[in-house]
């Protein structure tokens, strides 16, 4: 159970070294981990639980034949203490095979993309600080009226998670029309790797923000790696230019040579409205009306981008309204969940992670008749912003929300002392989800509307 909590913890971590080696020292009680999602079985993860306990069995073995007792016991003790090492050591041992795996497997995608390609397959590709699920969504089912689509399920947005997909679904693959690829990255060249799989001939850039900023380094990283698809975009990217972080780098970032479309058309918008109790928003653009269940300001963004991508591919006016009348919100992602007996509402956006999407919230939050309540673990990977962006959070709170629920951790600490300091009283603490949640029947009233704002994977807890 040991290993396999710390096998976990380094696969959280994405397998980086120093951070998993941070985490394991600095929560001396990981070991007392409750798990709230469980370790993924891939070949390295059981490798790595196979090789380990063999390492610490031979060199048990080794110190028992040279040393003394007593300094057989130590050595056994240090073992056990050891036993993060032993696991990055298993990891590096078997880094070449890995390694050779992930190339091969890589190379395969990326011949099936291309034979796909050579047929009458065409790629896109997304990506964005926020919002690229959401997107692919909306892509997905616009697109589905006409074209057989090829996507990926969940967030399988990286290299090898792309790679294995295709490997198990080549057949699928070979028969569409259009593949929709959503693009994570956590440093710089990340979305250049998936962008030389699946050769994206269009591309969507959501938005930039300041996501994973801890592992980026710095924002200036963040904007290069978002405009890495755009320069590896074959015929046409299509830029969320309503982002004011698209809008401002994309002249200087983008040395492609193909066709670019800033899309921005807030003055265009006509008629927005807001349906009654989070049921959708809807609004006329072009003289044509548009409806959808999707309550965010910034999907009316995503569906421009959208719907002048789709005229690209020669998609239908009334193909695309029927589609986008079949949107349904993405789990976690502003998905709204009405109690009709006590006419609560919750709005789940717990796979937000970002501060615009913080902002985003509150403001939808608004539109509630009743109290409006908040329940937050904070905001993870800010690094040295950490501080002033949760005081932001706090100030907003306190501004414009009547009660916030916060889970426990160094962020959300942040937020408490804020509140302290501002004399806000309005809110409660609990030392992890799973508290506060047991706790809303006591804390929510009638006529409520609550919003999860973020959720935290164990190795933020």
């Amino acid at each position: 159970m040991i290993l396999k909590n710390l096998i976990y913890i380094y696969q959280l971590e994405n397998y980086d070294k120093k951070r998993f080696l941070l985490f394991v020292f600095k929560k001396i009680n990981w070991f007392t981990l409750k798990k709230r999602n469980d370790l993924v079985w891939t070949k390295r993860s059981t490798l790595i639980f196979f090789l380990t306990p063999l390492i610490f069995i031979l060199f048990l073995i080794l110190s028992y034949c040279y040393l003394s007792f007593f300094l057989f016991l130590f050595f056994l003790i240090l073992e056990i203490i050891l036993l993060p090492f032993l696991i990055i050591f298993s990891d590096i041992l078997i880094f070449p095979f890995v390694l050779f795996t992930k190339k091969l497997n890589i190379k395969k995608a990326k011949n099936y993309i291309e034979k796909a390609k050579k047929g009458k397959t065409k790629t896109i590709g997304i990506t964005g600080s926020y919002g690229k699920t959401t997107m692919k969504n909306l892509l997905n089912t616009v697109l589905s009226e006409k074209y057989k689509i090829f996507s990926f399920p969940g967030n399988i947005n990286t290299e090898i998670g792309v790679a294995n997909y295709i490997l198990k679904n080549k057949e699928k693959l070979l028969k569409c029309d259009i593949l929709i690829c959503e693009m994570g990255a956590y440093k710089i060249g990340d979305i250049e790797k998936l962008c030389n799989i699946i050769n994206p001939d269009y591309s969507v850039t959501t938005a930039i923000g300041l996501s994973h900023l801890e592992r980026f380094g710095s924002f200036e990283n963040i904007v290069s790696v978002k405009f890495e698809l755009a320069n590896n975009t074959k015929k046409e990217a299509f830029l969320n230019s309503c982002d004011e972080n698209v809008e401002k780098f994309a002249d200087e970032k983008i040395k492609n040579k193909i066709k670019i479309s800033k899309i921005c058309q807030k003055e265009n918008i006509k008629y927005l409205k807001y349906l009654e109790n989070f049921s959708g928003i809807s609004f006329s653009f072009e003289n044509e009306n548009f409806s959808s269940p999707i309550i965010a300001d910034y999907f009316i963004d995503f569906i421009i981008v959208a719907y002048e991508l789709s005229k690209s591919l020669n998609l239908e006016k009334t193909h695309f309204k029927k589609g986008l009348s079949k949107i349904e919100p993405v789990k976690h992602r502003l998905e709204v969940l009405k109690n009709t007996d006590s006419e609560k509402i919750v709005i789940d956006d717990s796979y937000n992670g970002n501060f615009k999407g913080f902002v985003e919230g509150i403001n939808i939050l608004q539109r509630a008749k009743g109290r409006k309540v908040v329940l937050t673990p904070g905001l993870v990977e800010l690094g040295k912003k950490s501080t002033e962006i949760h005081r932001k959070i706090a100030d907003l709170y306190i501004e414009k929300i009547d009660f916030v629920i916060l889970i426990k951790n160094k962020n959300t600490e942040i937020i408490r002392e804020r509140f302290l300091d501002k004399n806000f009283s309005n809110f409660k603490f609990y030392q992890n989800a799973k508290e506060a949640h047991d706790d809303l029947a006591n804390v929510l009233k009638y006529n409520d509307t609550i919003i999860f704002q973020n959720d935290t994977t164990d190795n933020y807890l």
